[in-house]
This record gives structure tokens, sequence and C-alpha cells, in this order.
């Protein structure tokens, strides 16, 4: 079973002018990953969603690149996914070294990109 949203992941056509806007609203730097670009910002305290900035300078607005949720069993969660709403992954329990993360990939009816992580 799905046990929460994990991340939400944004393009940005400035990743330091969406920095501080987010940091306005409270939220802090949880790490940056230079080999992907991007930068994690959260609200303080345990469990809370991370928002993953990723900077696209050919965009004009912020835009939702993918939203993830935590799952403890990716493979048996897509299985599920797929039966209740027919989804397709493009791929399962696979790892991203520069994440340090385990996901899977599946699109939804109108094509928006949904994730699985750990």
């Amino acid at each position: 079973m799905l046990e929460a949203v994990d991340h939400i992941d944004l393009k940005v056509p400035d990743l330091e002018e969406a920095i501080a806007w987010f940091a306005g609203l409270g939220l802090a730097e949880v790490r940056r990953i230079a080999e992907r670009g991007s930068v994690e910002l959260a609200l303080p305290g345990e469990g809370q969603v991370v928002f993953e900035l990723r900077e696209d300078a050919t965009l004009d607005r912020m835009v939702v690149d993918h939203i993830a949720f935590r799952s403890r069993s990716q493979a048996a969660d897509a299985e599920r996914i797929t039966a209740l709403t027919g989804a397709l992954f493009g791929r399962t329990d696979t790892f991203i070294p520069v994440t340090g993360k385990t996901i899977s990939d599946f699109t939804d009816p109108y094509g928006t990109r949904w994730q699985l992580s750990d």
C-alpha cells in the first residue's frame, strides 16, 4: 500500500529564484544534488514532503514533472495499480545512483508522470 507523498518534482525557469520563493514560505534546503542540478526543500520537521526543484531555462513558469508516493513494496504496488487503473509502468524497482532511491514510473490516462519511491 502507498504510505505517503514522498516528493514532488518541479521544473522551474530559474532555480535560485524558486529556492528564494519557497524559503519565503518557510521551506528549507534539505540537500543539493549537483549531478541532477536539483535542490530538495521541505518544511521543518520529520516526515515532510520534499519538493525537488530542477532548473529548465526553456520554461516560463513552474511545472510539475512528477509526484512520487512512498512505497515499501514497489513491485506489489505496481501490480495493484496496474490491475486497478490500467496504468503502464515504464520502469519498476530501478535504483537511481545519483539520488540513492529506488523508483518505479507510470503515467495516468492524461500523460502525467507519477512515481513510486522508497
